[in-house]
């Protein structure tokens, strides 16, 4: 048995019935050619089945013990049904994505079973055109939406002739098990302690480029949240977005950033919701990296920085130049930083959404911040698993109590999709984000490009 990580179990002491902590990695397939599509999704999920030697993180559950019942600790399940974790189901009505969201969105809002390990994998046939859907659904202690993307690409091929794949569950035979890796998250008081976190935390604070928790307003976004969720997504050529980074000297996250500023300006404005202040996103920034004592695939391993998305700015390019501005001082800041260092400083910012998940507290003056932007990178290339082309790639992050929304970014092959969580009762008519967020980048065309 292995205990916890502090930082991986806050989701799992934090959550509650009404507000799952899990995320899901939703994919869209198109069966090879020359195959009947029924067959194939039919052979297909038999083939799933058939997987069940799993990697060591998926075999894992929590549990407490006798001996020490406030500790939290990883235990083998043995053994795992796979076909309580592996699920085959059939899409209603006419089999349209909107309807596959839908779905979705309902499971996102369903609990994983805490007696087994915590994951799931839906495979959804009858989507329209043809494809089918794949769902994976896993506890946010176990992975971030990094190392489940990991899971998830790194059982796909460039090649649409490879044939051997296996599911992201599932160990490799001859991988060697290596022994898990604690985070540094697992122990922050004396880096909490040092004078570099101190002096960063300092730094922010006087910064005009940097934003400290509790600077955000309350908004439709800072409330409680019920277990029922609206999902919707929606893509667009990142080269559009290239464009306008070029144009403007920043990045396609930065273009990303704006347009999810301007897309909540709209939105909020037409509930008659949109406050004064500008609204104060937490971006998750990787900390991932060669050499450091982070376990590969498993956990989770991010930092954190507050943007001001300027919702309070009618103009779309000044929009944009704050948010680069921001971003750059961030990068500049952790790039000076040790992993422990970024961690300790991340777990100071979140530490009022975390306060909010264990009191139920939301009525505050100011927020930590009012929602979490992510960006989940996967490939410019086409990914197949045996010979079946993955035609989009949708991510689904979690909400808790006080965020009731949650953006994320996947790039794949030339296209940047953006991902909505959003709690049912506090964000109604959440696909007008979708409409939003193609006039926030029309409008960033116009006022950057000419």
């Amino acid at each position: 048995m292995n205990n916890i990580a502090m930082g991986d179990a806050m989701f799992l002491l934090g959550e509650a019935p009404s507000r799952p902590a899990q995320v899901i990695t939703l994919q869209l397939y198109r069966s090879p050619d020359g195959c009947d599509a029924d067959e194939w999704v039919a052979d297909y999920f038999q083939h799933l089945l058939s997987h069940e030697d799993l990697k060591p993180v998926f075999r894992r559950r929590p549990a407490r013990t006798a001996l020490s019942p406030s500790t939290l600790r990883w235990v083998e399940d043995e053994p795992v049904e796979i076909d309580h974790h592996v699920r085959h189901s059939a899409l209603p009505g006419q089999g349209r994505v909107r309807e596959l969201l839908e779905a979705v969105a309902v499971q996102h809002g369903v609990p994983l079973d805490r007696r087994r390990p915590l994951w799931e994998f839906h495979v959804f046939e009858g989507l329209e055109g043809g494809r089918f859907a794949t769902a994976f659904k896993t506890h946010h202690a176990i992975a971030d939406g990094m190392s489940l993307a990991k899971h998830v690409l790194g059982s796909l091929t460039e090649d649409p002739e490879v044939r051997g794949c296996i599911p992201p569950w599932a160990a490799r035979p001859q991988a060697a098990e290596r022994p898990t890796q604690q985070s540094p998250s697992i122990s922050l008081a004396p880096v909490g302690r040092s004078v570099s976190v101190v002096r960063s935390l300092v730094h922010m604070s006087r910064d005009a480029n940097s934003r400290v928790p509790f600077e955000a307003p309350p908004s439709p976004l800072n409330v409680k949240v019920g277990g029922a969720r609206r999902f919707a997504g929606d893509q667009w050529p990142v080269e559009r977005l290239k464009a306008v980074a070029s144009a403007a000297s920043c990045t396609v996250n930065d273009v990303g950033l704006a347009m999810t500023g301007g897309a909540l300006r709209a939105y909020l404005d037409e509930l008659g919701l949109l406050p004064d202040r500008s609204l104060i996103a937490m971006v998750p920034v990787s900390v991932r990296r060669p050499g450091e004592a982070i376990a590969d695939g498993e956990g989770n391993a991010f930092g954190a920085m507050l943007c001001d998305l300027a919702t309070a700015v009618d103009d779309p390019a000044a929009r944009l130049g704050s948010i680069a501005d921001q971003t750059r001082t961030a990068k500049q800041r952790f790039s000076s930083m040790s992993v422990a260092e970024v961690l300790a400083v991340s777990k100071l910012i979140m530490g009022g959404a975390v306060l909010s998940s264990f009191t139920g507290i939301t009525a505050l003056p100011r927020h930590p911040f009012n929602l979490i932007i992510s960006n989940v990178p996967a490939t410019n290339r086409p990914l197949y698993y045996n010979g079946a082309r993955m035609t989009d790639i949708y991510p689904v992050s979690m909400i808790s109590e006080a965020q009731a929304m949650n953006v994320t970014l996947t790039r794949y092959d030339d296209l940047m999709t953006f991902g909505i969580v959003g709690d049912r009762r506090a964000l109604p008519h959440l696909q007008r984000m979708l409409v939003h967020l193609d006039e926030a980048l029309t409008a960033l065309e116009k006022a950057v490009l000419g």
